[in-house]
């Protein structure tokens, strides 16, 4: 049955929050027959614009009484600014209430805590804006650190990229592994950042940090993961001592290099189980372990349940 999604925007949205996650919906329909329907929603008829001025109509205002499965709320300086009259929130909690889900992207999730005051559930929102998020959102329990966030049928993400990594769960629960996987492809994305995944990637918190040392070595490892690699190997890439490499690890990572590696290693072990149908066995030998045996304690150590486990269930 096809899926009728409304997306609500409103003067100075963020147009990635809206294009991302609208792209990947309407991807599907590529690989199964009428999966999605999408529809604009505005506050009125008139057409809005994207933070940096672009004008584009909307279907239907929220006042017009449209049956929609999915609620996807978009952010931007606009939408967290929104204030809405009595009337547009009742109008937004009427469409909101029929929905079987509502997504907010980005700071679209200060217009959840508009629409559902009185509700508790997990959040999140662009880390820039989560401590104002928690003040205004006095019910929610506001989460700086996830991608995305599943809560009863209230999501909500960090936004931008991230809005993309919502839509592609959404779809992989509704058609599938092997569908979401299809869609990611065409979109040339990352399929496997889940929810629980960090705003912060590994090379984002070098970046940041008052050490650039790490960042080609954290490259080099993301390129070479399967090969054998001692701590003397990546000590040696950046012309470093295994001990001065361990302290920096620490420091920027909060991890050994050994442990990061394992965990780069098993996580792409998992991209693979999900995506691909190579054997265990193989899947263990492509990223780089000696043994069946040792990669399915690591795997069960990682994610808690054992790779073939993962496998059936995935």
């Amino acid at each position: 049955m096809t899926k009728k999604i409304g997306f609500f925007v409103a003067d100075r949205f963020q147009a990635l929050d809206l294009f991302g996650p609208l792209d990947a919906f309407m991807e599907t329909n590529s690989f199964v027959s009428e999966a999605y329907t999408s529809r604009l929603i505005g506050l009125t008829n008139a057409s809005v614009k994207t933070a940096y001025g672009q004008a584009l109509s909307v279907d239907f205002d929220i006042y017009q009484d449209r049956e929609i499965d999915y609620l996807v709320i978009t952010g931007g300086t606009g939408m967290r600014q929104l204030r809405l009259s009595p009337k547009q929130v009742n109008a937004l909690r009427a469409i909101a209430d029929k929905a079987e889900r509502v997504l907010s992207i980005c700071t679209g999730a200060f217009l959840l805590a508009d629409i559902f005051p009185e509700q508790k559930h997990r959040i999140t929102t662009h880390w820039r804006h989560c401590r104002q998020l928690a003040e205004q959102a006095v019910n929610y329990q506001v989460e700086q650190d996830p991608l995305f966030i599943e809560s009863g049928k209230l999501w909500s993400s960090a936004g931008i990229l991230s809005g993309v990594d919502l839509a592609l769960e959404v779809i992989r629960q509704d058609y599938g592994n092997t569908i979401a996987a299809s869609v990611a492809k065409d979109l040339v994305v990352y399929l496997q950042r889940r929810g629980g995944q960090s705003q912060y990637s590994d090379l984002l918190k070098v970046q940041s940090s008052d050490s650039m040392r790490l960042n080609p070595l954290l490259e080099w490892l993301s390129e070479n993961y399967q090969k054998s690699i001692s701590v003397s190997d990546m000590a040696e890439r950046i012309s470093v001592s295994d001990r001065q490499l361990t302290r920096l690890f620490k420091q920027h990572l909060n991890s050994t290099p050994g442990h990061y590696l394992n965990q780069l290693r098993l996580n792409r072990a998992r991209d693979l189980i999900t995506c691909e149908s190579a054997s265990l066995v193989q899947v263990a030998r492509q990223v780089g372990f000696a043994s069946y045996d040792s990669f399915r304690r690591a795997f069960y150590g990682q994610f808690g349940v054992s790779p073939s486990y993962f496998s059936r269930n995935r």
